[in-house]
């Protein structure tokens, strides 16, 4: 039977969601998370060269690639309050003892950063299942969004924040100090969500034969290879690796461009990162609150939920292609900062919006009992992307040139808006079937 939602009490659990304490944790963890590939011109100054700081970032993405992937599998039988927290913990010590260790120890640094992606992986699968217990089908769209613009909130102010003590501290110093403050964040984060949601009982953590039986019709609507093997995720799942990639690429890498190939300064090219993510957070709760509008107001004319939000992805994605060949193509040692910012935070708008889309697609295109497995897909597709941007893409940079690398980005992005776009009415098979019985 399907739950039924009442206005009142969904406008109340949207307000209780939106002041619990996970968008505060979830910035930390996203600082934490990016603190590398911030200082990444300093370490490269101290000795290593680009191959290695790839190396180093991209045993990161691989790390919370597999942690992410495992931790959105389990995530309907583990607790998502403790999982969190004790990531974000972990991940704290690991940047601490980063801050302490000879650049000449590339070993060593690869394996705490590969550390700190395991314990990274673990936040974003555990802010899914908690909104996911809590949030209506019509408000989901949106609290997703507002919840996943935390990211972009840390990747706004974190390039100044870094670039500030840097510059007057030195980079172990801005890593240290980002080690500390996820610690802090995951001892107070504990006592601050145990507050806020720790009394609240969910279907998954009761023990009624109504939550029983509802499990037992769950299972016989699908099973983990069926999602393995559905077209509709694949076709999500490639997606979702090439915007991803995408803008894992620019992020990281756009201001090491803008300051070897284009002849600005360290500032520079933190601001064009910062935009980035500036335009991210316009981008994300933009798509989270429109699409939800557009299914409010056209599903009961017939029109599908998945193919509503789809369209706007591709939108989206066909609008970040001039742009990035703008990037490549008009920005010169003269440039103005304004216009090469505001590229910046069109393209991050025009990337996180389908990013944040297709992680609310791949949760609605199953059933409920696989939604954490379906995201979990996804999203290590869309990792492995994060992993290409790393190492790969500093090889082909070493070889060619950063342009080349974001020519090929442009090709990508462009190839998979079409192929989304002609597939974007395919349906997910368990849906179907669910609705044929």
């Amino acid at each position: 039977m399907q739950q039924k939602w009442h206005r009142p009490r969904e406008k109340s659990r949207m307000r209780d969601l939106v002041k619990q304490p996970l968008h505060s944790l979830k910035h930390t963890d996203k600082s934490g998370k990016k603190i590398v590939s911030l200082v990444s011109p300093k370490l490269i100054e101290d000795g290593l060269d680009q191959s290695q700081v790839g190396m180093i970032m991209s045993c990161q993405s691989g790390a919370f690639a597999i942690s992410k992937f495992i931790a959105g599998v389990l995530s309907d039988r583990t607790n998502p309050r403790h999982v969190f927290i004790v990531g974000l913990l972990v991940g704290g010590i690991a940047t601490v003892l980063f801050s302490t260790v000879p650049v000449s120890s590339i070993l060593i640094l690869c394996g705490l950063w590969f550390l700190n992606g395991v314990a990274q992986g673990c936040g974003w699968p555990s802010c899914a299942k908690i909104i996911r217990q809590r949030a209506s089908p019509t408000q989901f769209g949106t609290l997703w969004s507002i919840l996943s613009s935390s990211i972009n909130v840390a990747g706004s102010l974190a390039p100044f924040i870094s670039s500030y003590i840097v510059l007057h501290y030195g980079w172990r110093a801005s890593v240290f100090t980002s080690g500390i403050i996820s610690v802090l964040f995951a001892l107070l984060g504990a006592f601050a969500l145990q507050l806020s949601i720790g009394n609240e009982e969910t279907c998954e953590s009761s023990n009624t034969k109504k939550c029983k039986a509802s499990a037992t019709n769950n299972s016989s609507e699908g099973s983990f290879l069926d999602l393995l093997f559905d077209p509709f995720l694949i076709m999500l799942s490639a997606s979702f690796l090439v915007v991803l990639g995408a803008r894992t690429a620019l992020a990281t890498w756009g201001q090491l461009y803008l300051i070897e190939e284009r002849g600005r300064s360290h500032y520079e090219g933190s601001a064009f990162a910062s935009s980035i993510e500036s335009g991210g957070l316009l981008g994300r709760i933009t798509v989270g609150y429109v699409t939800d509008r557009l299914i409010q107001r056209y599903t009961s004319k017939g029109s599908s939920p998945l193919n509503i939000r789809l369209s706007v992805a591709v939108a989206f994605m066909l609008g970040s292609v001039p742009l990035l060949h703008a990037l490549r193509v008009t920005v010169t040692e003269d440039s103005s900062n304004v216009w090469i910012t505001f590229l910046g935070f069109m393209i991050g708008a025009l990337l996180y919006g389908p990013i944040s889309i297709i992680g609310i697609v791949s949760v609605e295109s199953a059933p409920a009992h696989l939604s954490g497995s379906s995201n979990a897909i996804a999203s290590l597709a869309g990792n492995i992307g994060a992993i290409i941007s790393g190492f790969p893409c500093c090889y082909l940079a070493e070889k060619y040139s950063w342009s080349t690398v974001f020519f090929l980005i442009e090709v990508a992005i462009g190839v998979v808006s079409i192929v989304m776009f002609f597939l974007k009415n395919l349906r997910p098979k368990l849906l179907k079937h669910k609705k044929a019985d």
